[in-house]
């Protein structure tokens, strides 16, 4: 590596670490409504520049908001958002886009969470637009007027991409808040578009709800040791998928990732060290269920595959499915990412 690339690099870093800091301030000021209160509006390492709209709490009753660093300056990422043919690429199946306001970001199929075909697609309207730095749209999801602002900004030569999701109101099929959602899998999708062509996954949604047992599978860009010590060391573990793990690796040992509320692991019920893991799963209201990693060596990678091996209640909820399927996306996803960019994807993510 050269010296300006190792320059870029630590600067890069440093960039990354102020989004942590960002973060870490929200979770001490949530009662203030501000996110972040050192550094707002000020210019970050040359021309990252944070602008306060993206560190304030919405004024809404609900929202979700996921950020993600991609690797492209922000012209080419506008490209990729309100092109069609490129949509299709990385987010939906099919897209229409007349791109002013009043107009139309309309998008559908089976890779879009909440498809619904019969909604008019005039009701996906553009409220307003700051070519390569802001979009604004009414996406009507799952009978919820919601509105959607994804805002770019230059960091370094990347582009910071932030997408907030609100509503009047919290939906009934909302996520629990912390909790993965459709943002958690298509921002992730846009860096590995421009990364290496296609998203790492590409859920399709109809068939993961009617699976009994769905599988996620990703291809990661490093040895099977090292995804296996993410599995299964618990310091490891704490960085990117438990709060407090406690780890006992052979059948009948301790599996706990230290979660609450009655949700989480409990016990190893089958190891193939490297290969294998299977252990079990506990949500209320729901039977205890069997979650099986297994990791397999590819030419240029290691192919991880998550299966929910379930059993579910014959009367769970469409939003304790989709929670579920949201969960295990965005786990399958943390571990890539933990693997090979060594980032904590908590780290950087609001609340």
């Amino acid at each position: 590596m050269n010296v300006a690339a190792a320059i870029r690099w630590r600067l890069r870093l440093d960039v990354q670490r102020f989004l942590v800091l960002t973060n870490l301030l929200d979770r001490q000021r949530r009662d203030l409504g501000i996110e972040c209160v050192a550094l707002i509006g000020m210019p970050i390492l040359m021309d990252a520049f944070i602008p306060l709209t993206k560190l304030l709490r919405p004024d809404a009753a609900w929202f979700v908001r996921q950020r993600e660093l991609v690797p492209e300056p922000p012209e080419r990422v506008w490209r990729a958002l309100t092109d069609p043919a490129e949509l299709a690429q990385w987010w939906c199946e099919r897209a229409e886009v007349d791109l002013r306001e009043g107009g139309m970001w309309a998008f559908g199929g089976r890779f879009t969470y909440g498809d619904d075909p019969s909604v008019d697609r005039s009701a996906f309207r553009i409220l307003s637009v700051e070519e390569n730095a802001r979009l604004e749209f009414i996406w009507p999801l799952r009978g919820i007027e919601t509105c959607v602002t994804i805002e770019l900004a230059a960091v370094m030569d990347e582009t910071e991409v932030v997408a907030t999701q609100t509503a009047e109101a919290p939906p009934p099929w909302a996520p629990a808040e912390g909790s993965h959602h459709w943002w958690s899998v298509a921002l992730p999708g846009l860096r590995a578009y421009f990364e290496s062509g296609a998203p790492a996954l590409r859920p399709d949604y109809p068939a993961l709800r009617a699976a009994a047992a769905p599988a996620y599978q990703v291809k990661i860009g490093t040895f099977p040791w090292m995804v296996w010590r993410k599995l299964t060391e618990p310091a490891e573990l704490n960085r990117w998928l438990a709060r407090r793990a406690q780890v006992d690796l052979r059948p009948g040992g301790v599996y706990d990732l230290g979660s609450a509320r009655g949700f989480g692991s409990r016990t190893v019920l089958a190891v193939e060290p490297e290969r294998l893991l299977v252990h079990d799963w506990h949500e209320p209201g729901q039977p205890a269920g069997k979650i099986a990693w297994s990791i397999a060596e590819g030419d240029m990678e290691t192919i991880v595959t998550l299966t929910d091996q379930g059993p579910r209640a014959a009367d769970e909820t469409e939003a304790a499915r989709d929670a579920r399927i949201f969960r295990w996306l965005g786990a399958v996803l943390h571990l890539k990412q933990m693997s090979e960019r060594g980032i904590t994807p908590r780290e950087y993510q609001e609340g």
